[in-house]
């Protein structure tokens, strides 16, 4: 299916073999987190009162499901002629089509990722339209 308008950053998605042309990215970076916001509350009873109270790092610490590096997130709007498969583990490619050095394609990311969510429209002439998140795996 050829994109029916022009798109000056040419902006492809590929998920699972199925092409779809994007309208929309948005990249969201979570980090792992403070561990400031994690510290333990180890006071006793013992205290005076309006005394401060006694904190310690945890045993543990929250990394997020992407590691000490957080996780990354794609929101797409896009159209095309499928829905793309949710809660799966499959590779992902964002490409910006003859937009680089000499006409080459740029990679905005390669790699697995899981389809978390979809909301699509089903529209005359087959054309799917829609949303959808992808969670970049670790």
């Amino acid at each position: 299916m050829s994109a029916p308008f022009t798109d000056s950053q040419a902006t492809t998605l590929t998920y699972n073999s199925a092409e779809y042309f994007c309208t929309s990215i948005v990249r969201n970076a979570e980090g792992a987190g403070d561990l400031t916001d994690q510290r333990v509350d180890v006071s006793t009873l013992d205290l005076a009162s309006g005394s401060c109270r006694v904190y310690q790092d945890p045993p543990l610490k929250d990394c997020g499901t992407g590691g000490a590096d957080g996780t990354i997130t794609f929101q797409v709007d896009f159209y095309g002629t499928e829905e793309p498969p949710l809660n799966q583990s499959l590779d992902l490619l964002i490409e910006q089509k003859g937009v680089g050095t000499d006409g080459a394609d740029v990679e905005i990311f390669n790699g697995k990722a899981t389809c978390t969510s979809a909301s699509t429209t089903w529209a005359t002439g087959e054309v799917v339209t829609g949303s959808a998140t992808f969670a970049v795996d670790e």
